[in-house]
């Protein structure tokens, strides 16, 4: 048995998030115990708070960006040590579906989700799969690992469903980590970024990751300024990376993208965004959709390690797990220029 102590953020229904502390938790087979060594928090775990998450399974541990270290294996692991740091893919597939068999893993009809409906890294130990392990190079501190998963989604939009190609124009709407991380892979592309935000310390950190331009849309219309940084035709390729209620996006970035141009919608909508379907059959837009990260991690980590790909400027804050929830309000909120708030769990107060 085992006789250790775990801490972790427990919400026990939509608007409870209470810490607790509970006997870690013991690996089944085909599975590992991980001591958590950061967990990012994501702006997803805000609709899971808030009792938006339709597959969401209470009570449950948020927190599906993490890493850490094996501390023990459950009956008949095989190819994973005891003591290797890794990254844990949240995604947990069934491999037998339709989806599956296509490769199109994040569409799988049967999987389930480190953090929404399994518990995940806001706690001192996680379960995971074997097969979610995922070996980190020393190269990678603990923070910049725990959002390796927000990289995989940009590295998705930007490579898979954007298509992005070197030598074309980019606009970014929504500089925060998964906009940045698509800055960052569309760099590495060989893009010219136009990053798109209303707060101004976010579009100072897009600079410093590699924006060609910023537009404060406090202080400037994008839909006219991408319009006059591209001769007039628009941008190649438009992210949609806000999303929530901001419907108005949507329409500026159909506005914002050439003739044939492509929209990627990549923020999780809250409301019906009508669009002019002019755009799609006169102009020959497309509009694509972007859903996590399949198959990136292991590319990202690659990346990340040899300084390919660097987002170390958007993270922000590293705090123990005791100060949960004011990280929560800090990024909810965009409070002390939060961008991306690390959960250390297994730091000290």
């Amino acid at each position: 048995m085992n006789d250790r102590n775990s801490l972790a953020a427990l919400l026990h229904e939509p608007g409870r998030l209470e810490l607790v502390e509970r006997p870690a938790p013991e690996p089944g087979p085909g599975e590992v115990l991980v001591e958590v060594g950061a967990c990012a928090i994501c702006g997803s775990d805000f609709h899971l708070i808030d009792g938006h998450v339709r597959r969401a399974k209470y009570p449950v541990v948020p927190g599906h960006e993490l890493m850490g270290v094996v501390s023990a294996l459950g009956p008949g692991v095989e190819g994973v040590e005891v003591g290797a740091r890794a990254c844990i893919e949240n995604h947990v597939h069934c491999g037998a579906c339709h989806f599956c068999r296509m490769g199109r893993v994040n569409l799988c009809n049967d999987s389930r989700s480190i953090g929404m409906n399994a518990d995940g890294g806001y706690s001192q130990h996680v379960i995971a799969p074997a097969r979610c392990v995922l070996p980190l190079p020393d190269a990678l501190d603990d923070a910049t690992a725990s959002v390796m998963q927000t990289l995989g989604t940009g590295y998705h939009v930007v490579m898979n469903r954007a298509r992005m190609e070197a030598g074309e124009t980019v606009a970014i709407i929504g500089m925060g980590p998964v906009g940045l991380c698509a800055l960052a892979c569309a760099k590495y592309a060989g893009c010219r970024v136009v990053a798109i935000d209303a707060v101004a310390e976010r579009l100072e950190v897009a600079r410093e990751m590699g924006a060609d331009e910023t537009i404060d849309v406090r202080e400037h219309d994008s839909v006219s300024a991408i319009k006059d940084l591209t001769g007039g035709h628009g941008a190649d390729a438009v992210l949609e990376v806000v999303g929530g209620a901001q419907n108005k996006t949507m329409a500026q970035a159909f506005e914002m993208a050439r003739k044939g141009g492509r929209i990627v919608v990549v923020g999780a909508f809250s409301v019906d965004a009508p669009i002019a379907l002019e755009h799609l059959q006169h102009l020959e837009k497309e509009i694509i959709g972007s859903r996590g990260h399949p198959d990136t991690f292991e590319v990202c980590i690659d990346l990340a390690a040899r300084g390919a790909l660097n987002v170390k400027p958007m993270i922000t804050h590293r705090i123990p797990l005791s100060m949960v929830h004011r990280g929560i309000e800090m990024m909810r909120e965009r409070k002390d220029g939060a961008i991306k708030v690390v959960l250390i769990p297994n730091q000290e107060s």
